[in-house]
């Protein structure tokens, strides 16, 4: 069985609720029982003061508690007086105060008998009611939770003086003070020991223990009607949560179906809502994606058949004898070869770098020294440039060099395919490398012609040629630039174009250590 998010996220609310539904339930009951705990305990203190103060006089009067352990005279009238306190009959017979008159006259006296009363029958002794017994009431069972009749005294540093330690498990404690035998100074004083109550902790009083027993079934049918609340609310605030997440998932099956113009619309300022723009970002960027993935593909077909119906169209006269097969046919043949060959190794270098495939050998290497390789192999085709080269002997920089050395030529070839040269006026190209703590920076300029400020972002485009009139025959295939954007980009770097101060165009590299 498919268990729905929302189902899920109604049984969360309810699990959360229910958590701190019977988390409450149950401080509550604990505050309760504690604050019943003490109203016990001081409406039990409040009852018994007489006997407090009864105890603490004794307790001056002998000076300590042997009289307690001896079970002495003063012993027993405090016993009674807690009878008499908790309304407990006592269990001794009453003591005698003299003998009867009859007595007193002697073993001979006999009482006056009045007239002989005759029996005629008309009456006889009727029977008790209620059974042999009578209306007498049965002592109380053994182990019945009665009215306490039995106290337990034990020291302050807590040993018992009389008493049993199972009678004193349930037992109510209260602390006796010297000053607990007056008004004035009740409490205070030192502690000289505790009076115990046996089953004192029980709830004797009819009164208490029924207002005991409604808060408990009040705040439980609280707890229930709280629980049904929530079951109500959740149903229609999980709705709400999730509507939203059910239109996003069909926003996203129809983009996973090639529907990028499809977008939601969601009028939220939460997770949600970002989320849903993020989402019309993506149909965006995808919709970008498609469009120049298919402007890619019609570029590299125009790209490799422009080369192609050349080369074809050559050979073609060569074989109807149109074109004669001499050597300057022959290196214009090779020269479109060798132009779609370079076409083609620059699309592997990019498919190889949207992949990341492309492998770096990562080490400590001079780029001065990489510079004036490069110029060197080039000092031919330079021949018409002024080229000036700032950068330190010692410059190093954690870079792979074949990598950098392919950045470098990229550059150069760039420079020398759109820079204005002549025997008059010759080009210039200015390179300067600058490094600091954080990062290396390499700056390349040359001379005119420049570009506008609009065509800057898009010179590290694929296939992107900023004129008409850079053709195939004077410019490169327009994958230069893309390629040094890859290599820099592997190394951690960024790459931008900027107009130079030469009158051409600058490109600003940067590579943090």
């Amino acid at each position: 069985m498919k268990v729905t998010i929302r189902v899920k996220l109604l049984l969360m609310i309810l699990i959360a609720n229910s958590a701190l539904v019977l988390a409450i339930y149950i401080a509550n009951q604990i505050a309760f029982e504690k604050s019943f705990a003490q109203y016990v305990q001081s409406n039990a203190r409040e009852k018994m003061h007489t006997v407090i103060v009864k105890v603490v006089e004794t307790y001056k009067a002998r000076n300590g508690f042997s009289w307690v352990k001896h079970r002495s005279p003063e012993l027993s009238e405090i016993i009674q007086l807690y009878h008499q306190v908790n309304g407990v009959e006592s269990n001794k017979p009453a003591r005698r105060k003299g003998r009867p008159p009859e007595y007193k006259k002697g073993k001979d006296y006999r009482p006056k008998r009045g007239p002989k009363q005759e029996f005629d029958g008309s009456e006889q002794r009727r029977p008790a009611k209620g059974g042999p017994r009578g209306d007498r009431k049965l002592p109380p069972k053994r182990g019945a939770k009665s009215l306490p009749n039995r106290l337990i005294f034990k020291s302050p540093d807590g040993q018992l003086l009389i008493g049993k330690a199972t009678m004193a498990q349930a037992a109510l404690w209260l602390p006796m003070y010297t000053g607990d035998d007056s008004v004035k100074t009740r409490g205070q004083g030192d502690l000289i020991g505790f009076i115990g109550i046996e089953n004192g902790t029980l709830v004797t009083s009819r009164f208490d223990a029924m207002f005991a027993k409604q808060q408990e079934q009040q705040f439980l049918h609280i707890a229930l009607i709280a629980l049904l609340v929530t079951v109500i609310l959740a149903i229609p605030f999980s709705k709400y949560l999730v509507q939203p997440i059910i239109r996003l998932r069909r926003t996203a099956k129809r983009l996973a179906g090639g529907d990028y113009e499809h977008k939601v619309k969601l009028d939220r300022r939460d997770e949600l809502g970002l989320l849903a723009r993020d989402m019309n970002k993506l149909a965006d960027t995808l919709a970008q994606n498609q469009t120049a993935r298919q402007q890619w593909i019609a570029d590299i077909s125009h790209e490799l058949r422009t080369p192609i119906a050349v080369i074809r169209a050559e050979l073609e006269g060569m074989i109807d004898g149109v074109i004669d097969t001499d050597e300057a046919q022959l290196s214009s043949l090779y020269e479109e070869i060798e132009r779609l060959t370079n076409l083609v190794d620059d699309l592997h270098q990019l498919s190889l770098s949207d992949r990341g495939a492309l492998t770096y050998n990562m080490m400590p290497c001079e780029l001065s020294g990489v510079l004036n390789r490069c110029i060197d192999k080039r000092r031919s085709e330079l021949s018409l440039f002024e080229v000036t080269v700032n950068c330190a002997d010692k410059l190093t920089l954690h870079c792979d060099p074949q990598r950098i050395s392919q950045l470098f030529d990229n550059l150069l070839q760039n420079t020398m395919r759109y820079t204005d040269v002549s025997e008059e006026k010759n080009g210039q190209l200015s390179i300067s490398v600058t490094q600091t703590s954080e990062k290396t920076q390499v700056i390349w300029q040359d001379s005119s012609p420049s570009v506008t400020s609009e065509q800057l972002p898009m010179l590290f485009d694929r296939l992107y040629r900023v004129d008409n009139a850079r053709t195939r025959q004077t410019g490169g295939s327009g994958l230069g630039l893309a390629i040094c954007t890859s290599i820099v980009e592997g190394h951690q770097g960024t790459i931008r174009a900027d107009l130079s101060d030469l009158g051409g165009l600058a490109i600003i590299m940067e590579f943090t250590h």
